[in-house]
């Protein structure tokens, strides 16, 4: 039998539970192109929930900076790729000492691994009192801490009221292969999900935006210990906001991406049992939904510090079963070295990974070691070659705000520069002039069949996530021109990433930048793009100016009709923009309106004229 069939006759299909084990015990799943990290992995992944540390910051105690230091020495070691706090991240939401010894714990995990928190109701200046004052979360833990996080996708919503804009957040981080969407809501998240103005209705456009990643939820009060059941009274003094069990209908159960959702709060149960539960639930689509209770507040010393470990094991699930995989829970404190093991601390789910987490969209590709060279015309853009000198690239640095580095030799990517900071460093990169009907571009309309940029990476590092640039730049920008870096937020530069690198090695580094290109090949404005770093070991790659430029391979298939050309005469410029401007205003000009259709939207608008711009300056 072919060693390429299984059991049943069919070809084996490739999982990446069997790339898992393939590649064995020890051996990064940066490997498989998911979020770096450094040194020695597990072959499973850990995400960790913070209980309620209200007593930790009250007392001024030790136990949340060692937690948050034993997450950052254990980030490699227990591949530990995301940390969410589950609220009451203060006691007394009005006292800044508080908040600082939160703040300086929670630094801790600054350029380490991504994390979030929520609000509790002690986080508020009033307590249980949603119209208070939230200034001191939003000061120390708001969006603004996270601004040059590649892994922090937003906050919302946005309606013009200090006090409550922006209190609910989103991340994204990858493990074992497959994408994950973390979505953290306020205390009793009020609104509805059709009305994205709200609390509630801003989690369901996120994950409407983000149908294919697994999503886990963290919000402060939805489970309860006893009686155990989603919460169904709102505890909030003027009543704004929605029970656990509403959020369940209107939120968990109508969205099957939503596989877990985190909680603290309650702590009805007397002694080693107050605070903790769990339960596995079916949503509207039958797939079980984990539910997780952990509150260690009212026990000696607030639990010493206990922290809940969720490790994700490939490969560890019942034998034979339909549910081959593992989600294992453990509740350990770092302060004291003990491990929970009752049933209520230390327990398991077992399921199938593939099946859960996994999207057509996002499946795992066939280890190939080289992809097919598409057919037809190949253009390839490299500074000094053929004549091309369209490349522009600089470095901007957190830590030299006010410097240029437009004419260094070699572009770094760093999220701590200098070592053991919190600034970080970016790149940028840009190929001007590759589409035209001149010999040797693109021409307009193209369908491009693959776009790869060629790196070669003189110092290897954690790498970059890459992202294409809305907003325009220069070799001679520096951190401050573009007020403080670039942001992935929409504007500046676009959310979901272009590529993410994985762990990079010296040697050539090759990125696929298909999607870039054919946006701009049909008339998006090509700005190039900015290079995050995933973590704190520096990646370096060789510029513009030095002896081994970047290279732009582009291959393509030339449209029949000219994109843009909506005179007719063989190329785009100014006079087809013109001609394109008059007809949108709703002069009677003679134009190809085929060709003027630059989006192919079927008509012939203000975004075509736009468009036909853009490539009529040969792209810039």
């Amino acid at each position: 039998m072919d060693s390429r069939t299984d059991k049943s006759g069919d070809p084996a299909k490739t999982t990446r539970r069997s790339l898992l084990k393939a590649v064995g015990a020890g051996v990064s799943v940066t490997a498989l192109g998911t979020t770096a990290s450094t040194g020695q992995q597990s072959d499973y992944w850990t995400v960790v929930a913070l209980p309620d540390t209200q007593v930790y910051a009250k007392g001024q105690t030790p136990y949340a900076k060692e937690q948050t230091e034993w997450i950052a020495e254990n980030a490699d070691t227990e591949n530990i790729v995301f940390v969410s706090h589950e609220g009451d991240v203060v006691d007394h939401g009005d006292i800044d000492a508080e908040w600082q010894h939160m703040n300086k714990a929670m630094s801790k995990l600054d350029g380490v691994v991504p994390y979030a928190t929520v609000t509790g109701n002690h986080d508020y200046a009033v307590l249980w009192d949603r119209d208070s004052s939230v200034a001191k979360y939003k000061e120390y833990f708001g969006p603004s801490r996270y601004d040059d996080r590649d892994w922090f996708g937003g906050a919302g919503p946005t309606n013009g009221d200090e006090g409550r804009d922006n209190l609910n957040t989103y991340q994204l981080f990858s493990a074992g292969g497959y994408d994950f969407l973390h979505l953290g809501l306020e205390w009793e998240p009020p609104g509805t999900v059709d009305d994205q103005s709200t609390s509630l209705g801003w989690g369901q456009s996120v994950l409407d935006q983000y149908p294919d990643r697994a999503t886990i939820l963290t919000t402060h009060s939805y489970l309860r210990d006893e009686p155990q059941r989603r919460t169904r009274e709102l505890q909030e003094a003027s009543k704004m906001g929605n029970t656990g069990q509403t959020v369940w209908e209107e939120l968990v159960s109508p969205n099957d991406q939503l596989f877990m959702v985190l909680c603290g709060h309650w702590h009805e149960g007397t002694g080693e049992s107050g605070g903790e539960v769990h339960q596995v639930s079916t949503n509207d689509a039958g797939s079980p939904v984990y539910e997780l209770l952990a509150n260690y507040q009212f026990r000696d010393h607030g639990g010493h510090g206990l922290l809940r470990r969720i490790e994700f094991r490939p490969g560890d699930g019942s034998d034979g079963s339909d549910a081959p995989d593992r989600i294992q829970v453990r509740t350990f404190s770092p302060s004291t070295g003990e491990e929970k093991t009752d049933s209520d601390s230390q327990f398991a789910f077992d399921l199938d990974f593939d099946d859960r987490f996994g999207s057509a969209a996002a499946e795992t590709p066939e280890l190939t070691a080289t992809p097919e060279t598409p057919e037809g015309p190949t253009a390839t853009f490299q500074q000094g070659t053929d004549g091309y000198s369209g490349t522009t690239d600089t470095v901007i640095r957190a830590a030299d705000p006010e410097t240029s580095y437009g004419t260094d030799e070699t572009l770094s990517i760093d999220g701590s520069s200098p070592e053991g900071s919190d600034s970080s460093t970016q790149a940028l990169l840009r190929f001007d002039g590759i589409i035209g009907t001149d010999a040797g571009k693109i021409p307009p309309g193209s369908d491009v069949e693959q776009a790869t940029v060629a790196l070669e990476t003189s110092d290897g590092g954690d790498g970059a996530a890459i992202h294409r640039l809305r907003t325009d730049w220069s070799a001679d920008a520096t951190w401050a021109s573009l007020d403080g870096g670039i942001q992935t937020d929409g504007s500046e530069a676009l959310s979901d990433a272009v590529a993410q690198t994985g762990a990079v090695e010296t040697g050539e580094t090759s990125i696929d930048v298909t999607a870039s290109v054919q946006a701009w090949v049909s008339g998006a404005r090509n700005d190039g793009w900015v290079f995050r770093p995933l973590g704190n070991d520096g990646w370096d790659i060789q510029s513009a100016d030095s002896a081994t430029p970047p290279v732009l391979t582009v291959s393509y298939t030339p449209s029949e009709t000219l994109a843009g050309d909506a005179d007719g005469d063989g190329d785009v410029d100014a006079d087809d923009v013109t001609r394109l401007q008059r007809s949108v205003a709703g002069e009677d000009v003679d134009i190809d309106r085929d060709a003027a259709d630059v989006d192919g939207d079927g008509d012939v608008d203000i975004g075509d004229a736009v468009a036909a711009e853009n490539l009529a300056e040969g792209d810039r």
